[in-house]
């Protein structure tokens, strides 16, 4: 388990089960000797493990879309790959930056920039074929599963989620 985010993983296999968890973990051989257990542990150690993606199918016409850049519309997308979908998957971001830690923010104040936090980077996106717009939505028309964005653009879309977290009350 993460001690910063509460993020777990299988002991058996190193994926990560509860979210946030961004990649799985390495593994290693477990031997018992005379009632004790050891690891078979190699000298280079891997901090992490990248799951196995689905490659992003030209003939699958599905669009997700995820309306929101945050760890919750991340995890989802990636799940969405990480799980076999080969449509395209779609996330708005309101903010100019991709998905990063906020969480981590807040234990950085004094040196942290959200730059310096980014989840995933552009290599990632493009690597995992997930497209990031950065606007915010306009309108969202499910009868006819469509939406607009306040920049203009229309999308159309088969799934959506929205996954835009909280905001901050100022009083």
């Amino acid at each position: 388990m993460c001690p910063y985010h509460a993020a777990s993983y299988s002991v058996v296999t190193g994926v990560a089960e509860n979210a946030p968890g961004r990649d799985g973990l390495e593994t290693y051989e477990v031997v018992e000797e005379k009632g004790r257990f050891f690891a078979v542990v190699p000298e280079a150690l891997q901090k992490k493990k990248q799951l196995p993606m689905a490659k992003r199918d030209p003939k699958d016409n599905r669009n997700f879309v995820i309306i929101g850049g945050g760890i919750a519309g991340l995890n989802a997308a990636e799940t969405l790959r990480f799980s076999g979908y080969t449509g395209k998957i779609t996330m708005i971001n309101a903010e100019k930056l991709l998905p990063y830690d906020r969480t981590m923010l807040t234990k950085q104040l004094a040196t942290g920039k959200a730059e310096d936090l980014v989840l995933r980077d552009k290599e990632w996106f493009k690597e995992a074929d997930i497209e990031v717009l950065h606007d915010k939505v306009y309108s969202i028309h499910t009868d006819k599963k469509k939406l607009a964005l306040e920049r203009g653009q229309a999308l159309d879309y088969d799934k959506l989620l929205i996954a835009t977290g909280g905001s901050v009350r100022k009083s």
